[in-house]
């Protein structure tokens, strides 16, 4: 008996760790890779800039999801732009982060090759200010991996976003962003 008692405390110790994972800890995904780009036409001056920083995680159970996104890793053809962008338009210092919470609508089958659209709605939080948001959105599925893709205008002015009147033929008010990533399983 005293010999068996040590292989089962470890059956049991394995069963109690089993337990105390999470339950949907299979059916969540985070960005391996990502793309990000925002895009502002104005008569004087395209500027466009580049993340590969963001981060996110899904939860394909509960269909909700959390993206953030660092201001300072937007990168511009220019530093000056750079520098402009972080400490006179979106103040990065004091809001470090774009963040975009919800939940999304559509079918899905992960274990299925194919296109899926679906519609995401949540809060975009930008520049300190928080706005209900509803984003198209493209899953797509090859061979197990799994990609987003996503574009949609962002008005400067709901997230009051101050453009001098010096510059605002050289910034839209407008600005196109799009995102693309890599999905991996947690």
């Amino acid at each position: 008996m005293v010999n068996k008692l040590p292989g089962r405390i470890r059956i049991l110790l394995a069963l109690l760790l089993l337990a105390a994972l999470p339950a949907g800890a299979q059916t969540r995904s985070q960005f391996s890779t990502s793309t990000v780009t925002f895009f502002s036409s104005a008569p004087l001056e395209d500027i466009e800039a580049t993340n590969k920083s963001s981060k996110a995680v899904v939860d394909w159970e509960k269909r909700s999801f959390l993206v953030s996104i660092p201001i300072k890793g937007f990168e511009f053809r220019s530093g000056l732009m750079q520098s402009h962008f972080n400490e006179n338009y979106l103040e990065s210092d004091r809001y470090p982060d774009c963040t975009y919470r919800g939940i999304f609508a559509g079918p899905v089958d992960l274990t299925k090759d194919g296109d899926y659209p679906i519609t995401t709605s949540g809060e975009l939080t930008l520049h300190g200010v928080t706005q209900k948001r509803v984003i198209p959105a493209v899953l797509k599925v090859r061979n197990g991996q799994v990609t987003v893709s996503s574009k949609f205008p962002i008005k400067v002015a709901e997230h009051k976003i101050a453009i001098p009147k010096m510059v605002f033929k050289k910034i839209a008010e407008t600005v196109d962003v799009t995102i693309n990533a890599q999905l991996v399983r947690m």
